[in-house]
């Protein structure tokens, strides 16, 4: 947030990189969604990218947004004009979600006007070298695994939702963290399943067991 709200008035991008399950999404979408952010833009809009997109959809997507669909967009409308025309003068937050490659960006990225407003675009991506290529002003923003101690803590939290971890299943509890592998998204499942079974521990152990192949991404 402080990347988003302080330091070069420029246009700035934001990438936050890592690979799938460790939360990219969800930290974009909790800082998108921030009373603080949005009181602070002019203009927001999120955009999910992916791997195979089109692009006057997606720029759709975005002017859709930046103008609550207020102006209605006709079959020949040159819609990546109208989006700049949009954001001129305007201090924006585009959010690019899941992008890919670098030709994606320089699709997208020139719709999105210069200026001293203190503008931002947040990319996510799983790829390093984009988040590199992208940088402007910012470093980009790596997210890292969950250590076994913060998967547990993490697990905890979800399954017995404030309750203490009964000791009978502590031993069962840290082995069904340790094959999370660290990825938030692979806690957040296996929780949702443990949860809603019998709190014995052969019965975590087993479930652990069987998705340890789900955890590594086998």
């Amino acid at each position: 947030m402080k990347k988003l709200k302080r330091g070069t008035k420029e246009q700035d991008v934001i990438s936050i990189y890592g690979m799938p399950g460790l939360g990219k999404t969800t930290l974009a979408w909790k800082v998108y969604n921030n009373p603080s952010i949005v009181n602070y833009f002019d203009v927001k809009a999120w955009c999910a990218v992916s791997q195979t997109y089109n692009r006057r959809t997606l720029l759709v997507e975005i002017f859709k947004l930046a103008t609550n669909d207020e102006i209605k967009i006709k079959e020949d409308d040159d819609v990546a004009d109208m989006l700049r025309r949009v954001l001129i003068g305007k201090r924006y937050l585009i959010i690019l979600d899941d992008i890919w490659d670098v030709e994606a960006w320089e699709d997208l990225g020139i719709c999105f006007p210069q200026g001293e407003y203190g503008s931002r675009v947040m990319v996510t991506t799983q790829i390093e070298e984009m988040a590199k290529h992208l940088q402007h002003h910012s470093d980009p923003y790596s997210l890292s695994f969950l250590t076994s101690e913060e998967s547990w803590e993490f697990l905890g939290k979800k399954v017995f939702r404030g309750e203490s971890c009964p000791p009978d299943l502590l031993e069962a509890g840290l082995q069904v963290a340790l094959h999370c592998k660290g990825l938030p998204l692979v806690v957040v499942l296996i929780a949702g399943i443990i949860a809603k079974m019998d709190r014995e521990a052969s019965l975590w152990l087993e479930l652990a067991n069987d998705l340890s192949p789900l955890a590594l991404g086998e």
